[in-house]
């Protein structure tokens, strides 16, 4: 046990550590706040404000409020619409400033670095000319009304776009810091010159050059495949990796290893988030995209789908222990840890429990925080497969109480709440008798200490 502890302390260790995967996690963890604020404009103009699909159906006079909903639907597009873009940027301020380099401008190339590479598309189907007819020239860009406009694509800016930003974003920051090593490339001005503005011109040619050198590879690969590399990188990097994590069988191995993880004291959740959070993101806000369509969520698997039956009332179902504590627990020790950690909980807090009972370290009780989230991930499968819970497409703030969670996450069905306190039952079931034999180890070691 000693080995492999030691093994798995050091493989997280090394993810915590790692560049790469460390800025992939900040990122998200930085634009999370704009995925919730683009989830309440979905349920405002999904759930609430929609005559076919939301509380409109059932309450017309709630329809008086449509005249917001161009609102909530910039809000959406701003937030969840153009993760990609935030996302480029964010991981190429994280990668600046572990590369030691000023992180805004890192985040600036990055993002330029992108537009690059995906370039200007066009779309006689999303944009209409001023005189309400299309031109086309040389490049194949719109000219309506003799004005050239170009315009991004929404599968560059959304979810189907995330993978292309990341690896760009990552490459760009990169060849930007392999150009700043040559000092010939700097442009020297006197010292007179105001350092702010000293600094622009020293990066002048290396941003340049990195730029090029970010559009001469796209070219290059678009001319020997015939595909951009936006279309590359989406057929043969996110669509394997989100149909692997978002398979039941990949699924249930972030569910384990985040699990593993935390019997040995460190956050699961983090070490595997830089690697499951991209996917499972993808997969979300694809959903909420068709939904949004009036079409039909597809992916059961997403980053809603896992906090709602994985991680909720705390990491491993630990709310489930302290329910189970309470309901067969006989000593007064456990029973006040369960009282502590009641309350944090019901925001989906484990470490009270889990630090305190304690779960860590402590075989017994890392059984059952490894058992119950596969039960309740398995459960929460089955149902959802079968149409008695809904497909998950609404992003939750992470702390919102169960249930609540499950209603909203389902766009406002009562079965995703219904579906969360199945998952809780089974979760606290498998929980009743490993409690039942830690206690009777406790109270095995007292007899034993006061022998």
């Amino acid at each position: 046990m000693g080995g492999f502890a030691d093994k798995l302390m050091a493989f997280g260790m090394w993810v915590s550590n790692n560049k790469y995967l460390g800025a992939i996690r900040d990122a998200f963890q930085e634009f999370m706040p704009f995925t919730i604020i683009g989830a309440i404009g979905t349920l405002w103009t999904s759930v609430i404000v929609n005559s076919s699909t939301g509380l409109g159906a059932l309450i017309p006079a709630v329809m008086g409020l449509e005249f917001l909903n161009p609102i909530f639907s910039a809000l959406n597009f701003a937030t969840i619409g153009c993760i990609s873009l935030a996302i480029c940027f964010a991981i190429g301020m994280e990668i600046g400033k572990r590369n030691g380099m000023k992180g805004y401008y890192c985040g600036l190339i990055a993002l330029a670095g992108l537009i690059v590479v995906v370039g200007a598309t066009t779309s006689a189907d999303s944009v209409m000319g001023l005189n309400g007819e299309f031109e086309y020239n040389s490049f194949g860009a719109f000219v309506p009304g003799g004005i050239m406009l170009q315009i991004l694509s929404s599968d560059v800016l959304g979810a189907s776009g995330l993978f292309t930003a990341m690896i760009v974003g990552i490459l760009t920051v990169e060849l930007l810091g392999f150009f700043n090593k040559f000092e010939k490339l700097q442009i020297k001005l006197p010292d007179a010159v105001p350092p702010n503005i000293a600094a622009s011109f020293n990066a002048l040619i290396p941003s340049t050059l990195t730029l090029l050198t970010i559009g001469a590879i796209s070219f290059i690969l678009q001319t020997l495949t015939g595909s951009t590399v936006h279309n590359l990188v989406f057929n043969l990097v996110q669509v394997p990796l989100q149909n692997v994590g978002g398979s039941f069988a990949g699924g249930l191995i972030f569910v384990i290893v985040i699990s593993v993880f935390w019997c040995f004291g460190l956050h699961g959740n983090n070490m595997v988030g830089s690697i499951m959070t991209p996917i499972m993101t993808a997969m979300m806000i694809e959903n909420e995209e068709a939904v949004r369509a009036g079409l039909q969520a597809t992916h059961i698997l997403n980053g809603s789908f896992m906090s709602c039956f994985v991680t909720f009332v705390g990491t491993g179902i630990a709310g489930a222990i302290t329910i189970a504590i309470f309901l067969v627990g006989k000593r007064e020790d456990n029973r006040s840890i369960a009282k502590l950690s009641a309350f944090p909980n019901c925001f989906n807090i484990n470490e009270t429990v889990v630090f305190g009972l304690p779960v860590v370290l402590n075989p017994i009780m890392c059984i059952g925080f490894i058992i119950a989230p596969i039960v309740s991930y398995t459960l929460a499968y089955v149902l959802t497969a079968i149409g008695f819970c809904p497909i998950m497409y609404v992003n939750v703030p992470w702390t919102t109480p169960p249930v609540i969670a499950g209603f909203l996450a389902s766009g406002g069905n009562i079965m995703g709440a219904v579906t969360q306190l199945i998952c809780l039952v089974a979760a606290v079931l498998v929980y009743i008798p490993c409690i039942k034999l830690y206690e009777r180890q406790q109270n095995a070691q007292d007899a034993k200490n006061n022998a």
